[in-house]
């Protein structure tokens, strides 16, 4: 008899250190709700040291991580700069303090916990943008990685919602920090849920073009192909199409897809410029100048349109005096009919070239060609006004 009574005092000393230890966590918690964080912060290390033969009690505990996530977050949220030097990396402890938490919860329940959680969510954006606006953008990542790993705990697998805004802006802040391959991710999950259109895949296009292999180049003309076949209104990707055409010298296919953007932007003056560049590439100079043409109408201050004509004849000029030159020196006739036709063509370059400065007079190229043209065709007069400027 004495026997038992002796085991039942051992197993009410177990039971009363066990509560004396979740009593500090208490405690703990209490000096958090006073505002007495760095007592918070102690009291709470007590109970988590492994030292400390009576933290056995609670390091397993799910109340004790519970607290410490709890406590840190207040540092994290405290305006007191003393504070917030009480712990390194907050956000990332208060992080792990939560997922051990829930790692501990035996019954997987805890709506206490629960609740804990979705606050603790809404640091995690806050800290993500906080980061993000600080130009930190791989810890901005970071952050909005934490939160939507929250939401896939099976805590919150009843209100199972995806949160396509915090995805976009993960991709973003992986983009930012130069992570492309986890930006294509995250974006490549959004247009899986449909959101933001077209700018997703942009993003996608812009993510493996900046990865730069031929492959990655490859994939992102996929990306393409298949944003605009799902976005067809969507200009941007149009765009990109177009660009990426024009710069890989298959101009057939930009043409094609300019007249799509143009079907639905006719006054897009820049789409008229970029056609003109194509089919200029493709020989044919008379549809090109036409199409100039039209870029000028529509923005009439377009220089880059205006100079492009100006080469044309101008090219056409040098390729004419060049043939007055093949001209036999006994055939003196023959050989100022051909240059007078070079010299037409370097009088109709003139009137382009002068627009080009006109509205781009910052260009030192495009007025040394101008100066070139008028003292070639003997315009004496504007060579010495415009050798003033």
């Amino acid at each position: 008899m004495k026997k038992l009574f002796f085991t039942a005092l051992l197993l009410l000393a177990g039971t009363a250190a066990i509560f004396a230890q979740k009593g500090k966590v208490a405690s703990a918690l209490s000096y958090k709700e006073s505002g007495k964080l760095d007592k918070a912060w102690e009291a709470i290390k007590e109970t988590l040291d492994p030292a400390n033969p009576k933290s056995e009690k609670t390091l397993n505990w799910t109340g004790t991580w519970q607290a410490r996530g709890e406590i840190i977050e207040a540092i994290i949220l405290s305006k007191d700069e003393n504070f917030k030097k009480l712990v390194p990396n907050p956000v990332e402890e208060a992080y792990t303090s939560y997922m051990k938490a829930v790692e501990f919860d035996e019954k997987g329940g805890n709506q206490i916990l629960k609740l804990k959680l979705v606050t603790f969510a809404n640091t995690l954006i806050n800290s993500a943008v906080t980061a993000y606006q600080a130009n930190d953008y791989a810890k901005a990542t970071d952050y909005f990685e934490k939160k939507l790993m929250i939401d896939k705990l099976p805590l919150f697998k009843t209100e199972a919602t995806i949160d396509t805004a915090i995805i976009y802006n993960t991709g973003l802040a992986a983009m930012n920090a130069k992570m492309y391959e986890k930006a294509i991710q995250y974006f490549t999950d959004c247009t899986k849920y449909g959101y933001n259109g077209g700018s997703s895949y942009a993003q996608i296009i812009s993510a493996y073009q900046l990865l730069g292999t031929r492959e990655d180049t490859i994939k992102a003309v996929g990306i393409m192909k298949e944003a605009f076949n799902k976005y067809p209104n969507d200009q941007s990707i149009n765009v990109q199409l177009i660009n990426y055409y024009i710069m890989s010298g298959q101009p057939n296919e930009a043409i094609n897809y300019l007249d799509k953007a143009i079907e639905k932007e006719k006054d897009n003056s820049s789409f008229y410029l970029a056609k003109g560049v194509a089919l200029d590439r493709l020989g044919r100079q008379d549809e090109a100048i036409e199409v100039y043409k039209k870029a000028t109408e529509i923005k009439p201050e377009n220089a880059d349109a205006y100079y492009n004509i100006g080469v044309i004849y101008f090219n056409r000029g040098v390729k004419q005096f060049d043939v007055a030159n093949a001209v036999p020196t006994t055939d003196q006739a023959r050989y100022e009919t051909e240059k007078t036709k070079a010299d037409d063509y370097f009088k109709a370059a003139v009137p382009y070239l002068e627009n080009a400065v006109k509205y781009n007079p910052k260009d030192t190229y495009i007025l040394d060609q101008l100066k070139n043209l008028y003292y070639r065709l003997k315009m004496m007069d504007k060579f010495e006004a415009i050798n003033k400027k």
